[in-house]
């Protein structure tokens, strides 16, 4: 295993779906669970992800009206959810611990 080069990258496409109050919310989310999706996919000790192309490929946005004992203060309530392709460049070492 001595001087053999670990480091490899390659580009990796996952598709996520998240739901927030926010669009800001909604596309922290999309960020997290593609994280998550890559870490559990690779299964090798990643070193850096960096999103290279973002699409989203529907976004529904949901409003609701609330009113105060159904007649007093209405506000309006928006949520999103949002369905991405995320296209990752992600470097990685290829190593496992069988190899050690």
């Amino acid at each position: 295993m001595e001087n053999r080069q670990l480091l490899e990258e390659t580009k990796h496409e996952v598709v996520v779906k998240a739901n927030g109050t926010s669009l800001e919310d909604a596309v922290g989310k999309l960020f997290q669970i593609m994280r998550k999706e890559i870490f559990r996919e690779f299964g090798k000790p990643i070193i850096q992800m960096e999103a290279q192309e973002v699409y989203f490929e529907n976004v529904d946005v949901h409003r609701t009206t609330e009113k105060f004992m159904f007649l007093f203060w209405p506000r309006e309530k928006v949520d999103y959810t949002i369905t991405a392709r995320i296209v990752v460049n992600v470097k990685y070492l290829n190593v496992t611990k069988e190899d050690l």
